[in-house]
């Protein structure tokens, strides 16, 4: 049952108040998390900013047709959908090209610049893409393209050929934050361009307007909720909270915030899969259309569309784990340093999540490719552990591969199928040599052992001060002792989640443990039981009432 073989505990002994000891074991002080507008850095610091406003100034002026090419993630999508939103706004003549998942892979390919050129773009403009698209850039050279690329994906070797490339992650750009999602880089060249064209109240109004999206895209792509990010979030959240768009409007009535305020927890864990399951599953174009829906009825029948694709994502997740987790051997835990699987019929849209659970799990980096596709290239997505840059691992095997891109975290890849086993050697040695055994120990840290009293909705509201959470802050994590087990059953369409109903001290409290159902047979009534959790609010009580999110549980 138990997750974690090591929990470190921040603070295990008595406390007078829950969020100044909070604060102190994590040392951080009170004014670092109620941030301002002194965050936020001009966007002329951005290395080429000046010759990507200039550029695309022109294209405007001239009525130059501008083609977005985005990608298919939550952060893509909402890039494509804020520059567009912009561009429409100042009346240029644009479109929004997205790559397909299969047919396309990530980033601007040869291909991609042909379709620009057909669609009669005279200016690429890559978002969330485009730092790696070497070949791709050389193209729209040769066929009178100009590009400008911008991205916050890091430089992993010579910047490519491009009119600009704006990216915080520039070997050689000096930005003072380069933590921004994708989004966030879009937003700030929309920033500097935008005095172009609007001036005054009109102009802070309008960019106030875009922040629902730039939140959204942060939230999602897991990036660091500090500086402008803390505050992007927490601007954007008020503003996705009474949003003017019929898109989000919908989205946030069938993911169950109808009524209730959505925070950064309820991205991640709501909007944001309805929103990737568009390109996992289907084209990321109806997650576009989604975004920029005009009326209420077309936003309805697109959120609908992706509710029902979440649901079939959930079941081929869940299958496909299940798959992936036979094919590991006890030897290979014990032997190697990371894990690298290959399926052949694993979706291609799941590859990333099925990575996910494993590195979870089996506290390593996990490699999970798929030969789905039918020309012969098999697609990877990978998924770390702090101790190990995976994008430097996946680069060391560039030449082997066909493309790839990606953060310290988590990265993603294509290759030839004959060289599939020689990448995998090397990845391999690689993580062998950059990993060691004390990095593949599983560790909880919880912040502070709870006193049952305050395990409660006040607890809740003090730490709603706190948010939002994230890398960088994280949801703090809770422990607590010899709870008494009153009732366990599973819960979810196929009894995959496990709920447990609890005593905490004099206290009943509610807990559940996600794709932990297989627990339910070990915890019978009057089992006592140590616990780490998050609390979040029971949003299926009718009142108000707090829940434990469980993170790792055993028996006392």
């Amino acid at each position: 049952m138990r997750i974690y073989p090591h929990w470190d505990i921040l603070h295990g002994s008595d406390y007078d108040a829950v969020v100044p000891t909070l604060l102190r074991v994590r040392g951080t002080e009170p004014e670092e998390l109620d941030v301002g507008a002194e965050v936020l850095n001009a966007p002329e610091l951005l290395a080429d900013m000046d010759a990507a406003v200039g550029r695309l100034e022109q294209a405007i002026r001239a009525g130059e047709r501008i083609v977005i090419y985005g990608d298919y993630d939550v952060d893509g999508v909402t890039s494509t959908a804020l520059l567009l939103d912009f561009l429409q706004h100042v009346g240029a003549d644009v479109v929004a090209l997205l790559p397909d998942r299969y047919a396309d892979g990530y980033g601007l390919r040869p291909a991609g610049v042909e379709r620009a050129a057909d669609m009669g773009g005279r200016l690429i403009v890559t978002v969330d893409n485009g730092i790696s698209a070497f070949e791709a850039l050389e193209l729209a050279a040769v066929r009178g393209l100009d590009v400008v690329v911008v991205d916050h994906h890091q430089q992993l070797g010579p910047l490519p050929r491009a009119t600009a490339i704006v990216d915080p992650n520039r070997v050689d750009c000096t930005y003072p934050f380069d933590g921004l999602a994708g989004v966030g880089v879009v937003f700030k060249v929309v920033q500097a361009l935008s005095s172009r064209f609007l001036q005054g109240r009109d102009r802070r109004a309008y960019l106030n307007g875009l922040l629902d999206l730039v939140a959204l895209g942060t939230v999602a792509d897991i990036m660091p909720v500090t500086g402008e990010n803390r505050l992007f979030i927490q601007r954007g959240l008020q503003v996705l909270n009474r949003t003017v768009r019929p898109g989000l409007r919908q989205l946030l009535m069938i993911a169950g915030f109808g009524g209730r305020p959505v925070d950064a927890h309820g991205i991640a864990f709501r909007l944001g899969p309805r929103l990737n399951v568009a390109g996992r599953l289907d084209k990321p174009d109806l997650a576009l259309r989604l975004l920029c829906a005009k009326d209420d009825a077309e936003a309805a029948v697109l959120a609908d569309h992706l509710h029902r694709l979440n649901g079939r994502r959930q079941e081929l997740q869940r299958a496909g784990l299940a798959e992936a987790e036979a094919l590991i051997a006890p030897r290979d835990l014990v032997m190697d340093r990371i894990v690298i699987l290959l399926g052949d019929t694993w979706h291609l849209g799941v590859i990333g999540l099925l990575a996910s659970r494993l590195a979870e799990k089996h506290a390593r980096p996990a490699v999970v490719c798929s030969a789905g596709r039918r020309d012969g290239t098999y697609t990877g997505s990978a998924r770390s552990i702090p101790a190990y840059d995976i994008s430097a691992g996946i680069s060391a095997c560039a030449d082997l591969l066909d493309s790839y891109g990606g953060h310290p975290g988590a990265a993603g890849f294509s290759l030839a199928e004959d060289t599939f086993e020689a990448f995998r050697v090397r990845l391999l040695e690689h993580a062998q040599q950059h990993l060691a055994e004390h990095d593949l120990q599983a560790r909880l840290s919880v912040d502070l052992m709870l006193k049952p009293l305050d395990i409660s909705v006040v607890t809740l509201g003090e730490l709603h001060g706190l948010q939002p959470f994230g890398p960088g802050n994280p949801t703090p994590v809770f422990g607590t002792r010899a709870c008494r087990v009153r009732r366990a059953r599973t819960i979810g369409r196929s009894g995959e989640h496990l709920k447990v109903e609890l005593r905490c001290g004099e206290l009943s409290r509610s807990a559940v443990w996600w794709n932990k159902g297989n627990a339910a047979a070990a915890l019978q009534a009057g089992t006592r039981v140590d616990l780490a959790f998050t609390l979040q609010p029971d949003t299926y009580s009718d009142v108000d009432a707090v829940q434990l999110d469980i993170q790792d549980m055993f028996l006392s």
